[in-house]
């Protein structure tokens, strides 16, 4: 192990990828009974690497792409020393805060902790707590010293202010500190309510990072609450190489040949074949770059009555953009465009992100992941693919590229990929697609209810109007706050 100037620590780790169990990082019988009955056998390059310098006590950064087991990385032995260090009742705070984003990646933590602590018959306790919990409730949940909260830090903060957590409490009973997703907290802003916390946390603290990127909100993260980190970045961890995209995900791609005033509009009719005549497995989960775009796929689609329910079991298809990446890249070249005309004001975009995903959110089961608009850089590929080939299951990919206005780009993230992956990695036209079978949908999609409709796909892609677009929007929301328990 070598240290830097800063205190910076980065070791030589040797991974055998292969061969590497559980058992070998010295986990906690139950915690293995839980694992095998969970179906996750074998750990992941980060786990194997990350669970062990946690149990060392460690501050510890780790980067690693969406869907690379971080969760797991950092739960697993959280609740190893949660185990081995039964503390008094007498605890006035938690003994571990998990911090996350936004309130969805709170409940998926949440589930996946509970799940983990069901597994393993133990009386330890998982709290989450919601910004729609009011400060009775919030004491409520914090009452009988849970062992684990999970949240975001702005509901830590009313926490505090609202006498739900004593600063007092926080400094006597905390022992690990957790910031999942790390590089998207500052940008969602809670850097105000992380100083607050970072007064009250004891410096005997462990603190972990968890990043899918690296940015100068981590950096600005590390120097606030880390001492003496160490530093974990995979896809490669110290010359042990971790797959950018993994050999289990098949990537392939669609060539849209048409005329350039109509390629936008020949997408529809591709995706249209694709789902139709079933060529690709379910669950489906498709990109678009923004969600106007999103919501007119989703009418398309809803006309030609090829959408179905898809979670637990009910959905096949699920349309999703991930529209603030997009928002990120704009605003950096809004920056670099903008240098030395500071006579200028900077535009800033308007950021749209009511129903954007955020990632780290896990679908489950998600075999195929569909890029109708292609991503805005190699890393937004990569994120997006992440969301199948889970816990080494296998997975594929199939990038719809229009020739007309997304070729010059598409080249440029092959070129990406094809120098960080291995040559297994490559991405392969897709053989199953072919233009008569696209063909024979353009102007009629038969569709069977209790009997036969006939459409012309044209004009159905033709009644997706921006003001359909906003009404469908509308009642989302209105259906979406009906339903919601704030």
């Amino acid at each position: 192990m070598a240290k830097s100037s800063d205190n910076i620590q980065h070791g030589e780790i040797e991974l055998d990828e292969d061969n590497q169990t559980f058992e070998e990082l010295s986990l906690d019988p139950r915690l293995l009974r839980a694992l095998n009955k969970k179906g996750i056998l074998k750990p992941t390059p980060i786990q194997r690497v990350a669970i062990p310098l946690i149990l060392e006590g460690k501050d510890v950064v780790a980067r690693a792409k969406t869907g690379s087991g971080k969760t797991f990385a950092y739960l697993l032995p959280l609740f190893q020393k949660l185990f081995s260090n039964s503390t008094a009742s007498n605890r006035l705070a938690p003994s571990a805060f998990v911090l996350v984003p936004t309130r969805e990646l709170s409940q998926q933590v949440y589930s996946e902790a509970n799940s983990i602590v069901k597994l393993c018959n133990s009386q330890l306790k998982v709290v989450q707590l919601t910004s729609s919990m009011s400060a009775s409730e919030l004491k409520q949940a914090l009452s009988g010293s849970p062992d684990v909260l999970v949240s975001t830090p702005a509901c830590v903060h009313t926490c505090l202010s609202a006498g739900a957590l004593q600063p007092n409490g926080i400094q006597d009973s905390l022992s690990m500190l957790i910031l999942d997703e790390a590089d998207l907290l500052l940008s969602y802003g809670y850097e105000d309510d992380l100083r607050a916390l970072t007064t009250h946390v004891p410096k005997c603290c462990q603190c972990l990072l968890m990043s899918a990127t690296s940015s100068a909100d981590v950096e600005k993260l590390k120097k606030l609450i880390l001492h003496n980190p160490y530093i974990l970045t995979l896809p490669e961890v110290d010359g042990s190489k971790d797959e950018l995209i993994p050999k289990n995900v098949q990537q392939f791609w669609v060539r849209i040949i048409s005329d350039i005033s109509c390629s936008a509009q020949d997408k529809f009719i591709y995706i249209l074949a694709l789902l139709k005549l079933e060529l690709v497995q379910k669950k489906v989960l498709i990109f678009t770059n923004t969600i106007d775009m999103g919501f007119r796929l989703k009418l398309f689609l809803e006309k030609l009555y090829v959408n179905q329910e898809f979670n637990a079991g009910l959905f096949d298809y699920l349309i999703a953009t991930d529209d603030h990446q997009v928002i990120g890249k704009d605003q950096e070249d809004s920056e670099k465009n903008s240098e030395g005309r500071k006579s200028k004001k900077r535009r800033k975009p308007k950021l749209d992100a009511e129903f954007g995903v955020v990632r780290g959110i896990d679908f489950k089961n998600v075999h195929t992941v569909i890029n109708f608009e292609m991503p805005q850089s190699a890393a937004g590929y990569v994120h997006r693919i992440g969301r199948t080939g889970r816990a080494f299951s296998t997975g594929a990919s199939v990038s719809l590229v229009s020739l007309a206005d997304e070729m010059e780009s598409f080249e440029e993230l092959k070129s990406t990929i094809s120098e960080k992956a291995s040559e297994a990695n490559f991405i392969a036209p897709f053989p199953l697609l072919t233009n008569n079978a696209v063909e024979s949908l353009r102007y009629r999609a038969e569709v069977i209810l209790s009997f036969k409709i006939v459409f012309n796909s044209q004009d159905v892609l033709r009644s997706v109007t921006s003001l359909a677009v906003r009404e469908s929007r509308a009642a989302d929301l209105r259906n979406e706050m009906l339903n919601s328990d704030k």
